[in-house]
């Protein structure tokens, strides 16, 4: 059976079985971890002209409420689909995956030995000549594809373990590569 809920003309019809917070039911995207970026924002500027809480004064309390919920669940829903970590991470959880354990049992010594020598790396490229900065942040930039396609790769085929990993990756190679990009700035 589907769940529906109508406000303000717009029926939002979740998937059967899916949660109230499913953000892929929510905006009408499968859920896959390579979506149209295009389709998310349209639908999110779509999803917050009908039920931006603005809309809803004077209307009843709990309609207000109802809106400002639904709002706040599109925010939470588009930040977490526009970052590929934070999507990677949504996808992991609605798979059931245990990232807690996931964490403890970590990515391995070869990928942790690599990650700290690119932060020291990172560190002393302030002293270093620009092309060698460029260089580097090239080079975590391509680790950092290289662990989303491996990410992509896994999920899709539903290794999730594998995936699990490769998300850890994700993350600590995004943490590098912003801190290129402020050292550029």
């Amino acid at each position: 059976m589907r769940l529906r809920r109508k406000l303000h003309g717009l029926i939002l019809e979740p998937l059967a079985g899916a949660s109230a917070r499913d953000y892929f039911v929510l905006f009408h995207i499968e859920p896959e971890f390579q979506i149209d970026m295009g389709v998310l924002e349209r639908a999110y500027h779509t999803l917050l002209s009908q039920f931006h809480p603005d809309l809803f004064a004077g209307k009843p309390q709990v309609e207000q409420r109802v809106a400002a919920q639904l709002c706040a669940d599109i925010n939470s829903g588009f930040r977490v689909l526009s970052s590929e970590v934070l999507r990677a991470e949504y996808l992991l959880k609605r798979a059931g995956v245990d990232l807690a354990q996931a964490e403890k049992e970590g990515v391995g010594a070869a990928f942790l030995m690599t990650q700290i020598a690119l932060r020291e790396r990172l560190e002393s490229a302030d002293s270093a000549h620009p092309s060698e900065r460029d260089a580097l942040s090239v080079e975590i930039r391509d680790r950092y594809n290289a662990s989303r396609d491996a990410f992509a790769s896994a999920a899709e085929d539903e290794r999730f373990k594998e995936a699990a990993c490769y998300w850890q990756e994700m993350c600590y190679l995004s943490k590098l590569r912003d801190a290129t990009r402020v050292r550029a700035a």
